[in-house]
């Protein structure tokens, strides 16, 4: 059961969610609206807004390639493994890590 949830829409029209996951780990996620109201029914959205986000600015969202063109994922024509394999670059319930960040 995701805990203390944080909801955020930015200028783009995507939202960041930022939560703990069943781990006990700090999550973020950032996905278009419709996605954040299938998957986090009934949270609601802070009021102030983000002027920019990882869905616009980075390119993570758990729609958007894992290689960071911004396209959707299975819409990426890249040649790397994670547009040919269809992998997102942010997963529901993961933290996003990266090895140059330990």
């Amino acid at each position: 059961m995701r805990k203390e949830i944080y909801a955020k829409q930015c200028s783009c029209g995507a939202v960041t969610v930022e939560y703990v996951n069943d781990e006990g780990q700090k999550v973020s996620n950032s996905m278009p609206l419709n996605l954040f109201e299938e998957h986090f029914k009934g949270v609601k959205l802070e009021k102030e807004k983000y002027s920019s986000c990882n869905y616009c600015a980075s390119h993570w969202g758990i729609d958007l390639c894992g290689c960071g063109s911004g396209n959707k994922v299975g819409e990426c024509n890249g040649e790397f493994c994670e547009c040919r394999n269809d992998i997102p670059a942010q997963h529901l319930d993961i933290p996003k890590t990266y090895s140059l960040w330990n």
